[in-house]
């Protein structure tokens, strides 16, 4: 069995173990794992090569993808499905192990799917918002990210009181990591795209926040909307210092958390025996704390918004 494993969509934490596993588990059976660079418009490019286990041992708990990825809609175009299918022919390439997000689980599988491409997905991507799991690989490592940076706000915080600080997360369009990173850190509010934000109400709790605790922690997604007007408005409106922390893609390349390590061997294991037993077509899925394949695609739609009383209960509403 001949697996070509391709990268698809933004970068997460735990690929590199789970490329690992797959690789070490195809080699150990007789069988082959090829890495794909730049995803699909690699696999087109013929752009395949052997992977080097020992290397992969090395890299298996660092962030990003040691396989390049690219959103580019190479699938979509004009000539894509014959081109796809004569490098799997050239290759003899039998299925494809894809990491990817919600564009790709909406827009790649159900292609992969309608032209008899065996492939398995795992949903890999920080913001945890795929319908259908309860988790993502790689959400875990970037709420930790953002867990260290909520503790030097804190230090900073109690050596020069009277502050109010904001930590901008990532995980657009979504607002599941913010939710997430706010309700662990213990933060005064979570503003999120899904609710509305009013700012008289922001002032009025940065306010009592501050002195209360003798500053104000609020975390906030990037999707946030408004978010210019808020940083100018709301230290004006409470009369209080605004320290602005914004995590940026170094949130994304985080090394892989334990948990992020253990989900990323089992889900290439579960893929791998399942492309093993002869499954044409699946997703790696989290429910109840269990990882499971489902065969098939997943249903279209985006998981529903965050837990509304989540964030009531952070913002004392």
């Amino acid at each position: 069995m001949i697996t070509a494993i391709v990268v698809s969509g933004g970068d997460a934490p735990g690929i590199n173990a789970a490329i690992e596993t797959y690789a070490r588990l195809a080699s150990e059976a007789g069988d082959h794992a090829l890495g794909v660079q730049d995803g699909f418009a690699g696999m087109l490019a013929g752009e395949l090569e052997p992977l080097d286990i020992p290397l992969l041992t090395q890299m298996a708990g660092r962030g990003g993808s040691i396989l390049r990825s690219s959103r580019a809609p190479a699938l979509g175009e004009a000539g894509g499905r014959e081109r796809l299918q004569a490098a799997i022919r050239e290759r003899k390439i039998d299925n494809l192990l894809l990491f990817g997000g919600d564009g790709t689980l909406r827009h790649a599988l159900p292609l992969l799917e309608s032209w008899g491409i065996s492939c398995i997905v795992l949903p890999t991507t920080i913001d945890n918002d795929i319908t259908g799991t309860d988790y993502t690989l790689g959400h875990d490592s970037a709420c930790n990210f953002a867990r260290a940076a909520v503790d030097g706000i804190r230090a900073t915080a109690q050596a020069l009181p009277g502050r109010f600080f904001m930590l901008e997360t990532l995980g657009a369009p979504s607002g599941h990591l913010a939710l997430a990173i706010a309700r662990a850190s213990g933060a005064h509010a979570v503003l999120l795209p899904e609710y509305e934000v009013d700012l008289d109400w922001l002032a009025d709790r940065v306010t009592s926040c501050v002195k209360r605790d003798g500053y104000a922690l609020a975390v906030l997604s990037e999707a946030t909307p408004g978010i210019e007007r808020i940083v100018a408005e709301i230290p004006a409106r409470a009369g209080i210092r605004l320290r602005y922390t914004a995590l940026g893609h170094a949130q994304r390349g985080a090394d892989a958390s334990h948990l992020d390590r253990a989900v990323a061997r089992e889900m290439s294991r579960l893929a791998w025996r399942a492309l093993k037993d002869g499954c044409r077509l699946g997703v790696v899925l989290s429910r109840d704390g269990a990882l499971s394949l489902r065969e098939g695609s997943l249903p279209p739609g985006r998981k529903p918004a965050p837990d509304y009383e989540q964030y009531a209960r952070i913002n004392g509403l």
